[in-house]
């Protein structure tokens, strides 16, 4: 589940509905004017999308070369990876009047640095999953390399990278 905040409060619920849609409902007391879209007014009813995220969770969402890095380092180690989940990873360095936590976060307005390490130890915790996704990270971040040709494990690039 993720938690939604506008306007840096907390304004709603996201969750998977089904295998493959998701529904986002207001939490009780949130005003008219935080809501998450014009096209998504505060109301008692959840919103439900029969198959991925309500466009305007989606259109912030990482495309090209950086979505397919962040699939490849975490398909394998969480089994799945969808918008859901991508949203999950980068919500909590969106930068705008909508951000996203875990459930049960807090947030905070420094963008969070997040390496691969904590994020896929907060999904699975799997030592085996952790290590095919840094590999297979590093191997789509050189072309022409293969995960097999990787022994210098991760480097620091960008925000992703090992945690000491």
């Amino acid at each position: 589940m993720i938690k939604v905040w506008t306007d840096a409060a907390e304004a709603g619920l996201l969750d998977r509905d089904g295998a493959r849609g998701s529904t986002f409902a207001y939490l009780p007391d949130t005003p008219a004017a935080r809501a998450a879209s014009i096209t998504m007014p505060v109301r008692l009813p959840s919103w439900s999308m029969t198959f991925g995220l309500p466009p305007i969770f989606e259109m912030n969402l990482p495309e090209g070369f950086l979505r397919e890095r962040l699939r490849l380092a975490f398909a394998k180690a969480t089994g799945t990876f969808d918008e859901f989940d991508l949203l999950s990873i980068v919500g909590r360095s969106q930068v705008g009047r909508i951000r996203y936590t875990g459930d049960k976060e807090q947030l905070h307005e420094d963008v969070p640095f997040q390496s691969v390490d904590e994020i896929l130890e907060r999904k699975r915790g799997g030592d085996v999953e952790r290590r095919n996704a840094i590999a297979a990270c590093d191997a789509a971040e050189q072309p022409g390399r293969g995960a097999d040709a990787v022994a210098g494990g991760w480097r620091n690039h960008g925000t992703l990278r090992r945690a000491a």
